[in-house]
């Protein structure tokens, strides 16, 4: 899914020709400046809010060193606003906020606050509301929890950067089927040994090789997982990611996997895998081999 960010930046000019280029040409994106504050409207493709956000965090670090994102703009809208954005009058709207019409559906968001007399609300959430009946555009900004969740990890992933680290993105393989549970227990055994000194350091240094040495996707799965599932998860800016799963002994492990397209990795077919094979066939085979001679852990593994 797209979605729009409009943050508060410092770093860059309106009057640098060659910051807007960047801007405009790179990310189709447009840099205003009002009141002395500039401001930055990009886009970027995810999973999420969050996941978007991580991805043009990156992306502008990689083009625009200088720059430096503060937060995000709330884009506030009061009923007249709302009004014109969807084309309706300010009575329909206002039915909508007092809950006299659509009750058979979520109610209208909380306002962000009252500016004057009048409230105001985020677009995002807003627009996440009229979503429900196929209305709104089709532009997606953060809802108000996204939005407070990317304002603060802009500051601890700018300092990552700024070390030379890359951003660690977790994503689970799959999701709704009952084991949700034990995907996250993955996540958050690595995230807590990312917390460690020198941790990171290590995981920046693990044998995958990445074109995008700013990200890394680590896909966490149960043996249960496809594998077609996790490839998945890798991202369309991106060929390379690590599998971290726990084994048979509840052991973590990683495993450096890319897309088929990945130069220097294994085809799962060559090791006799299908492509309905799991998790839990790749650990098998890496145990035993395919002809039983084991396959270091640590070997690329392209995924088709």
């Amino acid at each position: 899914m797209e979605y729009e960010f409009h943050f508060v930046v410092d770093g860059i000019e309106v009057d640098d020709d060659k910051a807007v280029a960047i801007v405009h040409d790179t990310f189709d994106g447009v840099l205003t400046r009002h009141r002395g504050r500039h401001f930055l409207d990009v886009s970027e493709s995810g999973v999420n809010a969050i996941d978007a956000a991580h991805r043009i965090v990156v992306r502008l670090r990689k083009s625009l060193p200088a720059l430096r994102l503060l937060r995000t703009d709330p884009d506030l809208v009061g009923v007249s606003d709302i009004a014109e954005r969807v084309d309706r009058s300010r009575q329909n709207v206002q039915q909508w906020v007092s809950g006299e019409r659509r009750q058979d559906r979520l109610p209208f968001p909380d306002p962000e606050g009252i500016v004057g007399r009048s409230p105001v609300w985020r677009w995002g959430d807003v627009n996440a509301w009229l979503a429900q009946f196929g209305e709104g555009d089709d532009v997606h900004p953060p809802t108000r929890e996204e939005a407070l969740t990317i304002d603060f990890l802009l500051p601890k992933w700018q300092r990552t950067l700024d070390d030379g680290l890359p951003l660690v993105h977790f994503a689970p393989a799959e999701s709704g089927d009952g084991q949700d549970e034990e995907r996250e227990t993955v996540q958050r055994l690595l995230e807590g040994t990312l917390t460690l000194p020198g941790a990171l350091e290590w995981f920046a240094a693990f044998p995958v090789p990445r074109t995008e040495r700013q990200r890394l996707t680590v896909v966490c799965a149960v043996l249960a997982d496809r594998l077609s599932s996790v490839v998945s998860r890798i991202g369309h800016d991106e060929v390379w990611a690590v599998l971290a799963y726990q084994g048979a002994e509840d052991e973590l492990r990683l495993q450096p996997v890319g897309t088929g397209q990945a130069p220097g990795a294994i085809p799962v077919s060559a090791l006799g895998l299908g492509r309905d094979a799991t998790v839990g066939d790749l650990l098998l085979v890496q145990t035993n081999g395919p002809d039983d001679s084991p396959v270091p852990p640590l070997t690329p593994v392209g995924l088709d």
